[in-house]
This record gives C-alpha cells, sequence and structure tokens, in this order.
C-alpha cells in the first residue's frame, strides 16, 4: 500500500508524490537546522500518510472472479463533492480487484439512481481495469429522491445476464452505497429478496446519520453484510474489509447458472427438482399498442423459454396461449397440443394485436373459458406478462380475485417503467416463503433473468398443490350408471355424460381402479341404453324417451345387472340427472334404488331447477351450472375416495 496525492485528474499521481518527498528531503537537507532535521521530516511523514489518498492496489483479488456491480446513491441528499468522495471509493475496489478480459478475472459495472435508476455502464462494456476507472470517474451527478427498489431492480434484472458480460463462473455481487431512507422500505426488501434468490450477493454500505440501518439490514440478508460510516471520507476506512469480504468470505457461496439466450440451462436438473408434477399453466400475454412489435417477440420467447423447461405430456404440464389488448384471443387452448415440439410450433405463429390494455376483460376471459379444459386435481396456474396500468383497474382486480378464489395460481409479471407495482402485487398470488408470484424487469431484454427463478416458482406451486389434493385409497373396479330422461333433457345430458366421462380419464385415481360407465336413458330396451364399456372406449350415447319414475325402476331391475355389463367385485354407483321436480313416485323410487346401488347421486341442472325447488332425497345432491361445468367429475371424484362402501 502507498500514498498518493491528486491535483487534477490528468496528473501522474504516484510522480506528483515523488516530487513532494524530493522537496521536503531537500529542506529539511539545506534550510532546517540539524535538531530540527529529524523532527520537520517525520512531521511531514506522518501527516502525509494521514491526509493522503490512499491506494489499494497491493490488495489483489486473485484467486476467485467476481462480478461486481456498484449501486451507488446519486440522490439530492447527498452534495456533490461527496458524490465524488464516492465515486473515489469504487476506484479503490476497482484498483483491488483483478479486473480484466479473462475468465479467472473479474468485472465491474455500475448503476446510479436518484428518483429513478441509471445504468452508467454494464460488466462487459469496460473490462481492461483502466477502462473501467475512466468510466467511474465520467459518471454524472443526478439529483432527486432515494429509489433503492428500482436501482436494485434494475442491477438484479439487466447486469447479471450474459449479453451483458456476466459469467457462469464468477460470483454475482451487489454493493449498495446510499445514505438515507429510500422511497418504500418494503419495495426495496422485495427487490433485494429477489435479488438474493437468483444467486446475488447483496453488500449493503450506509452513510451518515440519516440511513435506515433497518434497510440496510434487509437488503443484505446478512447482517456482516451492512457496513456504516459517519461521512463520505470514512470510507476508505472500509475498503480493505470490504474486499476481504467480497474476494475470499462470500466465495464460499455457490453461483446458479446464468439464464440463456434461447433455453434454461440445466433443463434435467429443473425437470427433476419439478418432478414430472402435473400442472395446467395458460400464458397470457400483453399485446396492445404500447409494446413494439419487436418487444412483443421477445415476450413470446419469453414464453417458449419457460415452455422448455416444462415436461410436456397428457399426464404431465399442460399449456394454453392467449393474447390482449383492447380484445381477447385465445392462441391454443389446454391439451390442444400434446407435445412441447408443437406447442413451440404454435409459438411461432402467435398474432400481435395492437390497441389499448383491458387486462380486467381479459382475466374475466381467462376466468370463464380459459380452464375449461383443465384438468382436475392438478395446479392451474395462471402467467400474465403486462407492460402498462391496465384501462380499469378496479374491474383488473376484481377478475384477479375471482380467479384465485377458484383455485387458480397467478403470476404476474411487469415489464419497463410504467408498470403499476400496486396492481400487479394485488393481481398475483400471495408469496409464500419459498418463492414469488410477482416479478418486475426493467425491460423486455431482461425477461431472460426471470426464466429460471419463475420455472421453479411454477414448479414448487405444482408440488404444494399435488400435496395438498386428496389421495384416493380406493381399491375395487367402480361401475357408473348415468340415468336420464332422453326425451327431456337428451341433448344436455349426453353432452353432460360426454364430458364427465372425458374428464374421468384425466382424475387421479390410483392405476389398479378400473372405471367402467353406462347410461339408462329410457325405461324399455332400446338403442337408447349403453351397457357398461371401460372408460378408455370410445364412449357415445343413444337417445330416446320416458318417464323418470320408470328409468329409475329399470336401473334398479336392469341397470346394474351382469346382464346389463356390471360386474360383481366392483362398486355400483348411480348418477341421476334430474331437469324437473321430482314426483312422489320418483322418490320412492330413487330409495328403493338405494338399497341396491352402493352410492347414489342426483345432479339438478341449474337451467332447469332452481335450488328452492329441490327436492330433499336421501342421497348426496350436486347442482349443476351448465353443461360446459367441469365441476360433476371433480364432485364424484371427491365423493368416490372418501366413502366407506358398504357390500
Amino acid at each position: 500500500m502507498y500514498c498518493t496525492y491528486s491535483f487534477g485528474p490528468n496528473k501522474n499521481r504516484t510522480l506528483t508524490v515523488l516530487l513532494l518527498y524530493f522537496y521536503v528531503l531537500l529542506f529539511v537537507i539545506f534550510c532546517v537546522e540539524a535538531k530540527m532535521k529529524l523532527f520537520v521530516f517525520w512531521t511531514f511523514v506522518l501527516v502525509s500518510i494521514a491526509t493522503c489518498n490512499v491506494d489499494f492496489s497491493d490488495l489483489k483479488c486473485t484467486k476467485n472472479p467476481v462480478d461486481l456491480v456498484f449501486v451507488i446513491d446519486s440522490s439530492s441528499s447527498i452534495f456533490p463533492n461527496e458524490f465524488v468522495r464516492q465515486l473515489e471509493f469504487l476506484e479503490n475496489i476497482t484498483g483491488a480487484l483483478d479486473v480484466g478480459p479473462s475468465p479467472d478475472q473479474s468485472r465491474v459495472g455500475v448503476v446510479s439512481f436518484s428518483d429513478e435508476p441509471r445504468l452508467e455502464f454494464t460488466l462487459g462494456q469496460y473490462i481492461e481495469k483502466e477502462a473501467v476507472v475512466s468510466a467511474i470517474r465520467r459518471i454524472n451527478y443526478l439529483s432527486g429522491g432515494t429509489n433503492t427498489a428500482a436501482a436494485i431492480g434494475l442491477a438484479a434484472d439487466s447486469m447479471f445476464l450474459k449479453d451483458n458480460g456476466a459469467r457462469s463462473n464468477a460470483k454475482d455481487v451487489i454493493i449498495v452505497i446510499t445514505d438515507g431512507e429510500s422511497f418504500s422500505e418494503s419495495e426495496t426488501k422485495a427487490s433485494a429478496l429477489k435479488a438474493r434468490e437468483r444467486g446475488i450477493v447483496m453488500l449493503a454500505i450506509g452513510v451518515g446519520v440519516s440511513v435506515n440501518v433497518n434497510e440496510l439490514r434487509l437488503i443484505t440478508g446478512v447482517p456482516e453484510y451492512v457496513y456504516q460510516v459517519s461521512k463520505y471520507e470514512d470510507l476508505r476506512n472500509i475498503t480493505e474489509p470490504l474486499i476481504n469480504k467480497t474476494c475470499i468470505e462470500i466465495q464460499a457461496t455457490t453461483s446458479i447458472p446464468l439464464p440463456q439466450n434461447d433455453l434454461l440451462q440445466n433443463e434435467s436438473t429443473i425437470l427433476e427438482s419439478c418432478g414430472g408434477k402435473p400442472a395446467d399453466v395458460l400464458f397470457l400475454i400483453d399485446s396492445s399498442s404500447s409494446i413494439h412489435r419487436n418487444d412483443f417477440k421477445k415476450e413470446v420467447k419469453f414464453v417458449k423459454a419457460i415452455v422448455s423447461a416444462f415436461d410436456i405430456s397428457p399426464d404431465k404440464a399442460s399449456v394454453g396461449v392467449s393474447t390482449f389488448s383492447d380484445t381477447f384471443q385465445s392462441v391454443f387452448q389446454l391439451n390442444e397440443f400434446k407435445t412441447k415440439e408443437n406447442i413451440l410450433k404454435a409459438l411461432d405463429h402467435v398474432p400481435y394485436l395492437r390497441g389499448g390494455t383491458d387486462t380486467g376483460n381479459a382475466l374475466k376471459n381467462i376466468r370463464e373459458y380459459g380452464f375449461n379444459m383443465a384438468r382436475p386435481n392438478v395446479a392451474h396456474i395462471l402467467i400474465v406478462i403486462t407492460d402498462g396500468l391496465s384501462r380499469d383497474p378496479a374491474d383488473t382486480l376484481l377478475q384477479a380475485k375471482l380467479l384465485k378464489e377458484s383455485g387458480v395460481e397467478i403470476f404476474a409479471i411487469g415489464v419497463g417503467p410504467f408498470i403499476d407495482k400496486k396492481e400487479l402485487r394485488n393481481m398475483a398470488s400471495s408469496s409464500k416463503e419459498n418463492f414469488e408470484y410477482n416479478f418486475n424487469v426493467f425491460t423486455f431484454d431482461t425477461l431472460k433473468s426471470i426464466e429460471k427463478i419463475l420455472v421453479n416458482s411454477t414448479c414448487e406451486v405444482a408440488k404444494q398443490q399435488m400435496e395438498d389434493f386428496p389421495r384416493c385409497d380406493i381399491k375395487n373396479p367402480i361401475d357408473i350408471l348415468f340415468v336420464f330422461d332422453s326425451g327431456s333433457i337428451g341433448y344436455q345430458a349426453s353432452e353432460i355424460i360426454l364430458n364427465t366421462t372425458q374428464r374421468f380419464k384425466e382424475l387421479q385415481f390410483p392405476d389398479t381402479v378400473d372405471v367402467h360407465v353406462g347410461v339408462i336413458s329410457q325405461s324399455c330396451v332400446s338403442d337408447g341404453d349403453v351397457a357398461f364399456q371401460s372408460l378408455h372406449d370410445n364412449f357415445t350415447v343413444g337417445l330416446s324417451s320416458d318417464k323418470f319414475a320408470s328409468l329409475v325402476r329399470r336401473s334398479r331391475t336392469f341397470g346394474l345387472s351382469a346382464e346389463n355389463g356390471a360386474r360383481s367385485n366392483a362398486d355400483q354407483i348411480v348418477v341421476l340427472l334430474v331437469d324437473s321436480l321430482l314426483t312422489k313416485t320418483a322418490e320412492k323410487e330413487i330409495f328403493e334404488l338405494e338399497n341396491v346401488a352402493n352410492k347414489l347421486y342426483v345432479v339438478y341442472l341449474s337451467k332447469w331447477q332452481s335450488t328452492e325447488t329441490i327436492l330433499t332425497v336421501s342421497t348426496s345432491t350436486f347442482l349443476l351450472k351448465n353443461i360446459a361445468d367441469t365441476g360433476l367429475p371433480d364432485f364424484l371424484q371427491k365423493e368416490l375416495c372418501e366413502i366407506d362402501m358398504p357390500k
């Protein structure tokens, strides 16, 4: 370590110091009395050491490469001369690092901030130490407020990308320097947490008496990574311990892989962490005029990267995509494409819409139609990507609330400086301890930075929901007999039964349980009846007409018989589809049928039957809202898995 002085940016500091020492030495030799010589000389040396700018160039950090980003306060609470001291501190740290183009050398980038953050230069913009130091000296003072959260977000989103010079073998480190309290402690905490979740080590330096120490601790997550000094001149006092921390101590933590341009790195690792859990995932992509066509392509590219990390198959992940502006457009539905290859091909043809940003209408369409083809007992996930405030914020939050109440997990991703962070937070599902539902990135290019964490969060949702779903302990085969009056509700009932049997194929029954389905739709033998057949056969329904009481009687005497294909070792379930008020005769027949069947359910069609006029019978009942209602198979599975079948 040696002492240097500077009288201007273009002076050679080392030469200046040598000349000063030379002139003092001459003065001592020729101009000072002998008894004063030693006193004057050593006084000068001590004063020099106490007042000089110290060069820390011998504190080399050479063994472990670091990708270091400084996030520096440039708000109005800092005087211009103090801002210069801050830049000198950056020079000292840079001087101690082995900065250079080699893979085992370190790199430096800088973000400054006041009301808004500003990217001064990226990790790959200057890779020679002299160029980095020169760039630091050219940083201009901003003035304004203290938006620490946005600055950390910009640094985390933009800096640690391969395109911006980051390396997978280097440790990612952010050093935040500030002298005051930020706009929002909660937003700063959230922004820093997201950075740490990506594997970025956060260090924080507070300067002066106005700094919020608790906020600094929230930024780092580790008390030992917080530093405090009373004034900017004192920053030099923490240079050595900070360099040691950066070069040695934090190297013990493990770096995470960088997201790549096209597909996620270590896809197999991500798939393993997902455990092949099934999930139905819908992407809702903003295609309004505020998004340039090239940025829209980046949105689609981001979706392709996420899809590439999923295990796509009929019994694993399923993906659907919709876009929105003023209008809503379903590009392809869940289960429309069964393979990853076909989904990626379809994503090459997503149309660009243009128009306003009616997020509420888009969420309403997703709620009413988006998950109609979704599977029960798997996670239902919606990923929304948008760049601006919605047209009707109140409606947006209402539709998001209704979606979440229906069991849909919502991830909300905001892109750019014009997003409403509060709206996005309220739109998204509540964050869990180990993953986030809300992400904000500064540009469409930086969507890549959240690919890995979004995939992992999606996998966590799928795993947790699978753990929450009740397990089915049925051991015996099941015969399910649907009964309805084809003359009254033939078309509606056939659609309901076909939809239900199709969904039953996807329910999480044990592999050993064989489910057969049959139909009684009239009181006499004809093509209207369908004998029991395997759930996986090509199931069709023939239609005719008769009285409902007679249908119930025929179900008891013939429907559950071996003649109709019923199995002696199967649990026999009867589902009655009812469209009108039950007569006394029908009720009597239902009671008789209950003595024969293991379990009987009455399903009322609400289109024909109001809840006030439903008669009470000694059975379980279910109110079907409409033909497309997907709740019936869920209801039946829950009932079948929980009941204790009498034999």
